[in-house]
């Protein structure tokens, strides 16, 4: 996501009343590589909104949203910002003003990884991008007889970028040993595009690679390490003692 647009910082804009729930939703949105700023009620998000436009915002359910709504709707300046609310039981009414665009979407509560963006992708990607990816540096390398080593930089549950001086050319399909926690996973994958140093001096040398054989206990396991990082630290146990990020 681009910071900047003309000059002014581009931002997902967080309220929510509860100091917990906000620093939560703020982490994970950044882990998903989006600038935030957070606010403790309405009147403070509006000032937010007032110094630079936020790209979204991201608002508690109930009465905050139904202020923030009305507030926004009321302003010609905030009337095209997507507005994403989450709630903690089902809501009818909250769905309807959703089917009419206002907001533009829900999020339920307590917080889920892959719900969150779902709907990020929706409001802010178009669809974009299916599968959840991180930022990593893991150590890995490629099987085809010439060991070539390297690390994942980037890494979803279906794909990856390895970086390396020696890529192999698009389209070749190699096996992978991919270093994870305590485990190697070796898998197939097939590389989509190569990026070399010629592409620019800010290009990370490597290649994007789709999976294509891959044990599903390995996928699991992969899966698990996403949901981890993304939610390394802030504390996932709902009220219950149940794990907010679902399956991870």
């Amino acid at each position: 996501m681009n910071d900047k647009i003309g000059g002014q910082l581009m931002y997902i804009l967080v309220i929510d009343t509860d100091v917990n729930e906000r620093f939560t939703m703020s982490m994970i949105l950044q882990r998903f590589g989006y600038t935030v700023c957070v606010a403790g009620s309405v009147r403070e998000g509006i000032e937010f909104l007032c110094v630079a436009p936020a790209v979204a915002i991201f608002a508690e359910a109930g009465a905050v949203g139904s202020d923030l709504l009305a507030r926004l709707s009321s302003d010609a300046r905030f009337q095209t910002v997507p507005v994403v609310l989450a709630s903690e039981s089902p809501d009818h009414g909250l769905e309807e003003h959703i089917r009419r665009g206002e907001p533009a979407g829900q999020i339920r509560k307590p917080l889920d990884i892959d719900n969150i963006y779902q709907v990020i992708q929706k409001v802010l990607e178009k669809g974009s991008r299916a599968n959840i990816r991180i930022a990593a540096v893991l150590p890995a390398r490629v099987k085809d007889g010439s060991e070539t080593e390297g690390h994942v930089t980037v890494l979803s549950q279906y794909g990856m970028f390895f970086r390396t001086l020696d890529p192999r050319p698009a389209c070749t399909r190699v096996a992978v040993a991919l270093s994870l926690w305590d485990r190697v996973v070796s898998l197939d994958a097939v590389v989509l595009y190569v990026v070399s140093f010629e592409e620019g001096p800010f290009c990370e040398p490597g290649m994007g690679m789709k999976f294509v054989r891959i044990n599903p206990e390995d996928n699991n396991l992969i899966r698990a390490f996403i949901h981890d990082y993304l939610w390394e630290g802030l504390a996932p146990l709902d009220p219950a003692g149940g794990y907010r990020g679902g399956e991870a």
